[in-house]
């Protein structure tokens, strides 16, 4: 892999982070600098509802500045979006406005994604490859709880308590209410309990806490307790008993203009630091956590590890065990193993097509891992509804939290390709397929448009097609097919010419299909 520079940008609810790296030939990475600017993305307007204009310009300056510093390092730039973004009613309009205007591309992320890409990211700063990890990471509109080992994600769940979200909810006033802060507590906790279970069972040898609200605790510790601040804040750990202390001059300190004179308070925070430490304190109590150690690596590491990941297996048969998305599609098949044979055979036949229309259908590349998971996964709904399996199916993979390694525009293509394997092809009137953009829209009718052709030559769930091959002639798809000895295919060849409308449609040519004999 040749060397190359690459920037990435954690779109947080309370902070934008940008991260620029060089990436070496062996795929290690050093820091080539890092910005940070507090945008309240997700202030004024509350968290489900609007990102309001005003925020919309901050963030839009803020990432304008940090594309200037990307364009120095000549540096390639991957966005991602978390809790504000993806909760807000009028995303789309904020993400086309930055693409409009910046030509910057902003993924949207789950939260179980979210707590993937900050568990690789903590692994980058410290040396806990081999210990169980139980990472929190507290942001302005939700926190992260994941657990990990060895790089493997034993745990994820995002919840929707985060420091700028529990400010709005909790704490309008100024002085901040007693009362006020013991509602916060008990809604905290109701949101903590059903974790404690399931963490519990898997235990955990270390317990580390990364972003913005923990390394702010951290330095009021610091200040708190006289010591000489730290260099870096990564390894430093602090204890419960240091955390509740903090936490009884925070509750003294009942206006923000106390707070904001509270030793090594940073006053951007000075706000929501009262929402935050509450999050972290019930942590602290609910999990039964000792001590936990700051981490100054968190997501936007993540991304880098993702990237160049991603960077690394782009072009990589989908059958590679170091693959998270190739495990995460099969983690899903096999909780919900409907027509297993029927699936890998139509999976097979749709790749084959795929390579073989490349020159017809012109998709990237990473459009055949779409095609392959889309395959793969277009009968799991058989688990819900027989009739109406293939609408089952997208609402499983559009809702799983299993698949790691995907963002939302990219599970939404998986999802639809799934869903127009059977019945009606893509309409107007379908919200979820008309929220996609234009080229996504066309994406999944060429995706589909294969997909359907494939899961009619398996009809019969016999394999009875054994093998095929798609090639163009003018304005014309042959496909050739071989079938198994002595069998009959007048079932599969009928099913394919009743589904090929929607192929036929999107690539403007007529399909033929031409049995071919075995030798």
């Amino acid at each position: 892999m040749p060397a190359r520079n690459l920037a990435a940008i954690d779109l947080g609810t309370n902070s934008f982070h940008l991260i620029i790296v060089k990436v070496k030939p062996d795929g290690s990475f050093e820091s080539l600098g890092k910005e940070k600017d507090s945008v309240r993305l997700g202030s004024g307007a509350g968290l489900t509802d609007v990102i309001t204009p005003d925020a919309t310009n901050r963030g839009i300056s803020c990432l304008e500045r940090f594309q200037k510093l990307a364009n120095v390092q000549n540096a390639e730039i991957r966005a991602v979006a978390t809790s504000a973004i993806r909760e807000a009613k009028n995303k789309n309009e904020f993400i086309h406005r930055v693409e409009s205007e910046l030509g910057i591309r902003i993924e949207v992320i789950s939260g179980y994604e979210e707590a993937r890409l900050i568990y690789f990211g903590i692994l980058q700063g410290l040396q806990v490859f081999d210990k169980k990890v139980l990472a929190i990471d507290i942001g302005g509109g939700s926190t992260e709880v994941s657990l990990g080992y060895q790089g493997n994600l034993l745990f994820a769940q995002s919840l929707k308590i985060g420091a700028v979200r529990l400010t709005d909810k909790f704490f309008n006033g100024d002085p901040i209410e007693n009362s006020d802060v013991l509602q916060c507590k008990m809604f905290v906790q109701s949101m903590l309990t059903p974790l404690r279970k399931p963490l519990e069972e898997i235990g955990n040898d270390i317990v580390i806490g990364s972003s913005g609200t923990i390394q702010a605790i951290a330095q009021m510790i610091i200040a708190m307790k006289k010591e000489e601040p730290p260099r870096i804040l990564s390894n430093y750990s602090f204890s419960q008993q240091d955390l509740k202390r903090l936490r009884e001059v925070i509750d003294d300190a009942n206006t923000l203009k106390k707070r904001t004179k509270i030793p090594g308070m940073d006053t951007k925070r000075a706000d929501i630091i009262v929402a935050g430490s509450i999050i972290l304190e019930e942590i602290f109590n609910k999990f039964n956590i000792k001590t936990m150690t700051v981490s100054d690596f968190a997501l936007r590491e993540g991304i880098i590890l993702d990237t160049i990941k991603q960077w690394e297996d782009r072009g990589a048969p989908e059958d590679n065990l170091n693959n998270i998305r190739f495990k995460s599609v099969m983690n899903l098949f096999n909780a919900f193993p409907y027509e297993k044979g029927h699936v890998e055979h139509v999976t097979r036949l749709s790749k084959k097509v795929f390579d073989d229309l490349l020159s017809l259908h012109r998709c990237p590349l990473v459009a055949r891992e779409y095609l392959f998971a889309a395959s793969m996964l277009h009968e799991v709904g058989f688990g819900i509804s027989h009739s109406s399996h293939h609408k089952h199916s997208a609402y499983i993979i559009r809702n799983s939290e299993i698949l790691a390694g995907y963002n939302y525009d990219e599970v939404e293509i998986i999802a639809l390709t799934a869903r127009y394997h059977r019945k009606s092809i893509p309409k107007s009137k379908h919200s979820e397929f008309v929220r996609l953009s234009p080229e996504n829209q066309a994406l999944v009718k060429k995706l589909a448009g294969i997909l359907r052709i494939t899961d009619g030559l398996d009809r019969s769930r016999q394999s009875t097609i054994t093998s095929i091959r798609a090639e163009v002639v003018k304005d014309k798809v042959n496909f050739f097919v071989k079938t198994k000895e002595d069998s009959d295919s007048t079932v599969e060849i009928w099913s394919a010419n009743q589904k090929k409308d929607l192929f036929e449609a999107v690539f403007a040519v007529k399909c033929n299909f031409m049995i071919e004999k075995s030798y």
